[in-house]
């Protein structure tokens, strides 16, 4: 397959295997070996790159994905024999030790910078919780990013800036290629090589998947490349979304919004509907993954893979959501319990997809509220996470609640006789303890590698408790 796209300042066409990752492509084909790999499953940032300005993990795209699009990698980012502004910062706040974690921390600097031009210590922290360094500690990397931000913010005067340009791409540029990069042959992946298919609309996606029934479809790919690399995915053909338009966006109707499957974590979270009526929803998308995977990941994939721990379940199951399924010539309405029925299963016929997600409007002063435990900050799968929607009376009595729990169970677990016991009760301290103890019974956890089920259960029921409590405290 030759693929066509541009690769520092540099248009390219490429002869490549359609299903090769980019990440391998990269170094091997074009000798760009600042792309580190690490983990080569998105957890831990080194393999960070550029794609039309924002960071994507090089292990989780495909050759195929990147027709037509513009990268930036490392190499890249300097002009000429001249550092950029972020890399010069690095050397000079001590900011790099081994090297192997730097590239893909100043790429994803740069995607920070270029959304917030001047970020407080604590967003730099966030914007670069993807990528991981045994060496520095960290401080020295925010910093470089802190030191690099001055520079480059042209509202901040310093004496120090040096005359930058419009960054990677812009004319007059010398991008950083070697001078015999020619594509050459790719590396040879046998039989098991994959045809990968980028339907632009609907009526293309309903072509691609008569002509190969057989296909598999994918959006963001985070957790597609990872089984591809375990040898866990074997569909001869793959079928993108990620360029169809009609699976992207938010939509505002009477009562309710429509989201698009296709959207990404991050466009959700930029966007003003999303905040103003489903903060519980944002919530739950902030603290899934990292800004990368964020960046790459959709709504529908996180549906669509049923997992347990899926951040983005609860609070749709709370927030009632229905499930749009469409086919060639059908369309389905499917509650998401009714949806999800076990893990990593789902009612999708052949030849359907998940098109959007239908989600009332909560009733105006419902308290939202997403908490997540997990074993650390960024890129943590839940031990348990809890999403809930209470409605309090000006006396104190609760009007309403919906509560459902994550990852301690083989689905979401929704408790509508917690829920009975408590409307109409007073928000109380003892409310609160009888919710917690029934909630250590209401879900069904059990022992992995992350947790016992016990301390699931005592997790689930305290998540429980503290809501109620921080309810109480704020009535």
């Amino acid at each position: 397959m030759n693929i066509s796209f541009i690769i520092n300042g540099r248009e390219m066409i490429l002869a490549a295997a359609p299903d090769r990752r980019v990440v391998d492509l990269i170094r091997e084909e074009l000798g760009l070996t600042g792309t580190k790999e690490g983990c080569g499953s998105g957890e831990c940032g080194a393999c960070t790159i550029l794609v039309d300005g924002e960071s994507r993990l090089a292990c989780l795209i495909l050759a195929a994905q990147l027709e037509g699009r513009t990268v930036t990698t490392i190499e890249g980012l300097a002009d000429g024999d001249r550092l950029h502004p972020l890399q010069e910062a690095f050397v000079r706040c001590g900011a790099v030790q081994c090297g192997f974690c730097s590239p893909g921390m100043i790429l994803s600097a740069s995607a920070l910078l270029s959304k917030k031009s001047d970020p407080t210590r604590e967003e730099i922290r966030e914007g670069l919780s993807g990528n991981l360094c045994r060496c520095t500690g960290y401080q020295k990397i925010v910093d470089a990013v802190e030191s690099a931000a001055r520079l480059l913010n042209p509202n901040v005067a310093h004496p120090d800036a040096p005359e930058i340009d419009g960054g990677p791409g812009t004319p007059g540029r010398q991008p950083l290629l070697p001078t015999d990069s020619h594509p050459g042959n790719p590396r040879s992946v046998g039989p098991s090589m994959k045809r990968v298919l980028l339907p632009r609309n609907l009526p293309e996606l309903w072509s691609c998947l008569e002509e190969n029934p057989e296909a598999r479809v994918f959006a963001g790919g985070t957790d597609l490349l990872v089984q591809m690399r375990a040898h866990q995915a074997d569909a001869p053909v793959l079928v993108c979304l990620e360029r169809i338009a009609e699976l992207r966006g938010v939509r505002e109707g009477p009562g309710h919004l429509w989201i698009g499957a296709g959207a990404t974590h991050s466009r959700l979270l930029d966007d003003g509907l999303i905040r103003r009526h489903l903060p519980v929803l944002a919530k739950a998308l902030e603290t899934l993954g990292s800004p990368p995977i964020r960046a790459m990941g959709t709504i529908g994939g996180n549906i669509c893979t049923a997992s347990p721990a899926g951040d983005t379940l609860p609070p749709l199951y709370i927030l009632e959501a229905e499930m749009e399924l469409i086919s060639a010539g059908a369309c389905r309405i499917m509650p998401i319990a009714s949806f999800i029925v076990g893990p990593g299963q789902t009612e999708l016929r052949r030849g359907e997809i998940l098109a959007g997600i239908r989600v009332k409007k909560p009733a105006e002063h419902t308290l939202q509220h997403f908490e997540k435990v997990g074993q650390r900050k960024a890129l943590a799968c839940a031990v348990a996470s809890m999403a809930a929607l209470l409605s309090v009376s000006p006396a104190g009595e609760i009007e309403a609640l919906r509560i459902a729990w994550g990852s301690v169970g083989p689905t979401v677990i929704t408790a509508p006789g917690i829920e009975a016991l408590l409307v109409g009760e007073k928000l109380s301290g003892e409310a609160c303890v009888r919710a917690a103890e029934a909630a250590r019974c209401a879900v069904s956890p059990i022992d992995d590698l992350r947790a016992t089920a016990d301390y699931r259960r005592t997790v689930s029921g305290n998540l429980l408790r503290r809501f109620l409590h921080s309810a109480l405290m704020q009535s």
